[in-house]
């Protein structure tokens, strides 16, 4: 009787679906997306936008302390990481602007003012009132006094000071909380190298919460559940003016 020939079947040779050399495959490209969006991420905030909380009330109430901003970081011109160099912005900071800037003592250290004033414009505060060339300026709708005092100028520039012209390549900026913010009336006009960017919109906002207690896990728990009615629902994406 003939012997039966037998045939290795096709693709006898390659590896069955969902090997582990696939599996290793799909997981490295995984990596490789996660990676990336990772780095868009890293190279958007650097460059585009980028997340800042408010650091004090001096801007109150148009700002509120704790809240949580989206800077534009290209409208003024782009600054390049390291180097320090700023490329061409298709605006430049107007009056009304909430501009985001670093501190003079601590780069790190940013803060959010409002723009009063910008170069070759002067001025003027008496007893509270702001003056740009000559012409009383109208103060912004959620700002506020708190103190009812008036300061001399020899006291405070709080309430009076200059008149001041403002420089080539600087704007003047004050707090929308006038009697607790340290602006330019306090240390001259704002270097326009010192400006990060433009306050656009509110992505975050609650009441501040009162610290943990000792208590461990309860306290936390109660924190986690009291989250939704601390938020301040009506300013979560909010444009900033």
């Amino acid at each position: 009787m003939a012997k039966r020939l037998s045939f290795p079947s096709r693709g006898g040779g390659r590896r069955a679906r969902g090997s582990p050399r696939r599996r290793g495959s799909r997981r490295r490209s995984g990596l490789v997306a996660v990676a990336y969006a990772i780095g868009l991420a890293v190279l958007a905030r650097l460059l585009l936008v980028q997340g800042f909380r408010v650091p004090s009330r001096s801007m109150e109430d148009t700002l509120l302390a704790g809240e949580y901003l989206l800077v534009d970081k290209i409208s003024y011109g782009l600054r390049v990481p390291v180097v320090g160099w700023r490329l061409p912005g298709w605006a430049r900071p107007r009056a009304g602007d909430l501009v985001v800037f670093e501190s003079a003592q601590q780069s790190e250290r940013l803060y959010v003012k409002r723009c009063v004033a910008v170069a070759g414009q002067v001025v003027e505060g008496r007893q509270k009132v702001i003056y740009v060339d000559g012409v009383r300026t109208v103060d912004p709708p959620h700002s506020k006094y708190m103190d009812p005092r008036i300061l001399e100028a020899n006291v405070s520039p709080r309430d009076s000071f200059g008149p001041v012209r403002v420089p080539p390549g600087a704007v003047f900026v004050v707090g929308d909380n006038r009697d607790l913010s340290r602006d330019s009336r306090h240390w001259g006009p704002l270097p326009l190298r010192a400006i990060v960017g433009r306050a656009r919109l509110i992505y975050w906002s609650y009441r501040l919460l009162a610290p943990l207690e000792p208590s461990g896990r309860a306290s936390a728990l109660s924190r986690l559940l009291a989250l939704p009615s601390h938020l301040r629902w009506a300013r979560l994406g909010a444009t900033v003016k």
